[in-house]
């Protein structure tokens, strides 16, 4: 498959950068003409989408919308129904999708004096019968029809065979499973990508249609690594104001009261492992976070008046060596830690 990139229909956002595209109807007609499985074959025509789910999804969505106080049950409903257009277009919109904020700090890493950095980036907005495959249970396609979207997704994000991606869909990394975002496989990236939007449908956090490859930043420190080879680099959540170009608050990722709360809690073998992992390195992270916190905000302060959002957001920033790099951005609103400024 070529990849040629194209206008979007006229329902989809306007392509935003050379990193963000959206493949033809013509690929994708090929592509959904070869699927072989069952499941598969019945739910994703060009232009179509089955149910499964035997429920009118809007019409719940529009319900727990009308009565607050059921946000939960609504982002749990919203992960896991199958598409329609409303809630299609409703994650395209999605302002914590890397898709929608990505060119935003792009550019604001380009027009201002910084050494903030950025891994290099692709992002994708799947088409609706394809952000519906990814939808599908892992274990319910079968093996041809995940080599076919292996084969879409290894030539549309022009990937290379025998280098390391970190990957994620348009909102969730997946980093509490890293073997699953760390991906050294490309020819089986859309496997990993199928298994980590299952997972994030599964703690609510299935709510986007986009999917990113970005460049893996080696460890050049040799921190220790918790959740299955996560390094643990010092990292920073910086809240921001947007509209008046303000740093708001400054704190750990890795914060001790949540780090030991959540890990300490853990049942797994392996998450009592990164407990005393944490332990041991706990005094490192805090040190450098305490180092670098006037840097990293004089850098956020350089690039916001640039950045063209509007609103209040977090910023994380991440540690490795000398280099400084932007790595998430969300809604202030939706991002946790805001309890610790």
């Amino acid at each position: 498959m070529e990849h040629t990139p194209v206008t979007p229909p006229s329902n989809q956002p306007a392509l935003v950068n050379d990193n963000a595209y959206y493949p033809s109807k013509e690929l994708l007609s090929n592509l959904a003409k070869q699927f072989q499985a069952p499941i598969t074959r019945r739910a994703i025509r060009p232009g179509y989408i089955a149910r499964t789910d035997g429920f009118d999804v809007n019409k719940a969505v529009a319900d727990l919308e009308a009565h607050p106080g059921q946000e939960a049950l609504l982002s749990r409903l919203l992960s896991v129904s199958d598409l329609t257009d409303k809630l299609y277009d409703r994650f395209s919109q999605n302002p914590n999708s890397l898709y929608n904020w990505y060119p935003a700090v792009q550019h604001a890493l380009q027009k201002s004096s910084t050494e903030l950095k950025s891994p290099d980036t692709k992002a994708m907005r799947l088409p609706i019968e394809l952000a519906q495959f990814i939808r599908f249970e892992y274990q319910e396609t079968s093996q041809a029809d995940k080599e076919l979207f292996n084969r879409f997704i290894f030539d549309q994000f022009e990937l290379e065979d025998d280098k390391t991606y970190f990957i994620k869909t348009g909102t969730f990394s997946s980093k509490f499973q890293f073997a699953n975002a760390k991906c050294s496989e490309p020819r089986e990236m859309g496997e990993y990508f199928q298994v980590i939007n299952n997972f994030a449908m599964e703690v609510g956090a299935g709510k986007t249609v986009d999917l990113v490859v970005r460049e893996y930043i080696e460890d050049v420190e040799d921190n220790p690594t918790i959740y299955n080879g996560m390094p643990l680099r010092t990292e920073f959540r910086v809240f921001v104001n947007c509209d008046t170009d303000e740093v708001l608050g400054v704190v750990p990722y890795w914060h001790p009261i949540v780090m030991k709360r959540a890990l300490k809690a853990g049942l797994a073998e392996s998450i009592q492992a990164d407990y005393l992992t944490y332990l041991a390195h706990e005094d490192k992270l805090t040190d450098e976070f305490n180092e670098h916190l006037s840097r990293v905000r004089n850098e956020i302060n350089a690039i916001l008046p640039n950045l063209n959002l509007s609103g209040s957001y977090s910023i994380d920033v991440m540690k490795n060596g000398d280099d400084l790099y932007v790595i998430d951005l969300a809604l202030m609103s939706e991002s946790a830690l805001t309890e610790l400024l």
